[in-house]
């Protein structure tokens, strides 16, 4: 009797254990008779991002970098100096230097224009007493009105020294790149003394939730919808890897992607879908960003 009891535990205890991994494998059984078949490719969900720099046309040569491939960034980390970013430093020191200056100019008329003004008065009053003569009060007035088109010209030539500061810290602001996303530096283009071209200064991607992006017929779209499994293979691979379709796009475009097959079409009109991979997919998968995978799609 305790035998048995121990033995059907012993049965319930191994069928629990391997349940889930016979379901699992039941799940993404890459079935090419049924489902929805398409070319996808692995890509992370923040998308591989290029970081470039707003220099023109010339581009702008890198002076120093901070991190090198296959380092974890955080956002806002700053990633790159350019080689002007000393010049439009002295630029904003002397920007702000102006403004200093002409604020402290404008203290001085200030308080010049505060004692013309009493003069003025004073000089108005003694005029209509007869105590002073009409030049003099004149003159008082002259000073007056003078006080106060400095006063003008002053506040002007600040808010126009001021707009030039904003210019130049903005300038400065623009020597200096940041990341933006905290992620993986997966490819540096441009290395210290070259200038950032059309590739960018680096790619950048968070690596740790990553999609499959397949490119579905458009003649099958109406088939698929948010939710469905999906499954996930490519030569080489392992095992196949579950999937489950999260967003369908909204354009439909000629294929990116081809197959192999000589006799493929190679014109096909597609609408790109995506589906989240499994969390234990990210380990194994993360170095192979815009490998072509094939997906099935569970109907």
């Amino acid at each position: 009797m305790y035998f048995k009891v121990n033995y059907s535990l012993f049965v319930i205890i191994v069928f629990i254990l391997t349940t889930p991994s016979v379901f699992a494998e039941t799940q993404c059984k890459f079935d090419t008779n049924h489902g929805i078949g398409a070319l996808g490719r692995i890509e992370p969900r923040s998308r591989v991002i290029k970081v470039s720099h707003n220099a023109g046309p010339e581009g702008a040569r890198v002076e120093q970098l901070f991190f090198q491939e296959a380092n974890q960034v955080k956002l806002g980390n700053k990633l790159a100096v350019l080689s002007d970013h000393s010049k439009k430093k002295a630029e904003v020191e002397a920007a702000r230097a102006r403004v200093k200056s002409l604020e402290a100019q404008r203290i001085v008329e200030q308080v010049a224009l505060t004692f013309n003004k009493k003069e003025h008065l004073r000089y108005q009053s003694l005029e209509l007493e007869s105590a002073a003569s009409a030049s003099l009060a004149d003159a008082k007035r002259l000073a007056l009105e003078q006080s106060e088109a400095n006063l003008k010209r002053l506040t002007a030539e600040i808010a126009n020294a001021q707009a030039e500061q904003k210019v130049s810290e903005a300038e400065l602001d623009n020597t200096l790149i940041y990341a933006p996303i905290s992620g993986t530096i997966l490819k540096i283009h441009t290395w210290p003394a070259e200038r950032i071209g059309d590739n960018g200064l680096l790619e950048i991607a968070d690596l740790t939730q990553l999609d499959v992006v397949a490119e579905i017929y458009e003649s099958d779209l109406l088939r698929v919808q948010a939710g469905q499994k999906g499954c996930i293979n490519a030569s080489g691979f392992k095992r196949n890897y579950h999937a489950e379709v999260r967003e369908l796009g909204f354009l439909v475009r000629k294929n990116d992607l081809n197959d192999t097959d000589p006799l493929a079409d190679r014109d096909n009109r597609i609408i790109e879908v995506r589906l989240t991979l499994e969390p234990e997919a990210v380990n194994e998968l993360q170095h192979q960003i815009l490998r072509q995978v094939w997906v099935r799609i569970a109907p």
